[in-house]
């Protein structure tokens, strides 16, 4: 008996995992062969720029801001593109900046610093696994920010470094909803899972997370 549950166990972990590798795989095909024309973006700074393109295709989209990163007085970028991929969109905006590299993996296009420009503490963070995190259907985006950074795991990483959470809703679109139908029930997942579990199974397409000086942003 107990070597059929153990056996059972080993099935059900390897069809998991089967599942994930198929999802990132899928994804990356569809970011490789994923037609894009006549495509004119122009944003402010990389982080409303992704968050615009993410909507745009309906992919998954997340984006570790770099450590040599100004949101606020960064150049303008623009995008035109008369006929491409996707993924060569992807590798246009890495080559504008390039602090940054993307990927494909767990369901998700992610945009991250390169080793010399990552924030360990952003870094970290993102690997901090936590137990059970809950959230029920239409949580509002700035309420799942402060339920996830008040999370004891959290907090006290925060504290070691003398950071604490910008939580205020500083647009209207922080007081819309994750998705109508989405809720949210995880257990041991990282932080990186959790915000790639938002935006893989709800409306809500992009996040993105930043340090400005002692301040933790965690966005949608």
């Amino acid at each position: 008996m107990r070597l059929f549950a153990i056996s059972t166990l080993l099935l059900i972990m390897f069809a998991t995992s089967s599942l994930a590798q198929s999802e990132s795989r899928s994804l990356k095909e569809k970011t490789s062969n994923m037609r894009v024309t006549d495509l004119r973006v122009e944003a402010r700074n990389i982080h409303l720029l992704l968050a615009k393109i993410a909507y745009q295709y309906n992919v998954p989209i997340s984006l570790e801001v770099a450590t040599d990163e100004d949101l606020l007085d960064g150049k303008h970028l623009n995008l035109n593109v008369n006929n491409g991929t996707l993924a060569e969109v992807l590798d246009s905006i890495v080559k504008e900046k390039p602090s940054y590299a993307w990927d494909v993996s767990e369901g998700t296009i992610k945009v991250f610093p390169k080793r010399e420009f990552r924030d360990p503490l952003l870094q970290t963070l993102l690997e901090v696994t936590i137990s059970h995190f809950v959230v029920p259907g239409r949580t509002a985006k700035f309420t799942f920010r402060q339920v996830l950074t008040n999370r004891t795991e959290l907090k006290n990483l925060l504290a070691s470094y003398g950071v604490r959470p910008s939580n205020e809703a500083a647009h209207s679109s922080d007081v819309q909803s994750l998705g109508a139908d989405f809720s949210l029930d995880l257990e041991n997942a990282s932080v990186r899972s959790i915000l790639d579990h938002v935006i893989k199974n709800s409306q809500t397409k992009y996040w993105v997370i930043s340090r400005s000086d002692n301040s933790l942003i965690i966005n949608f």
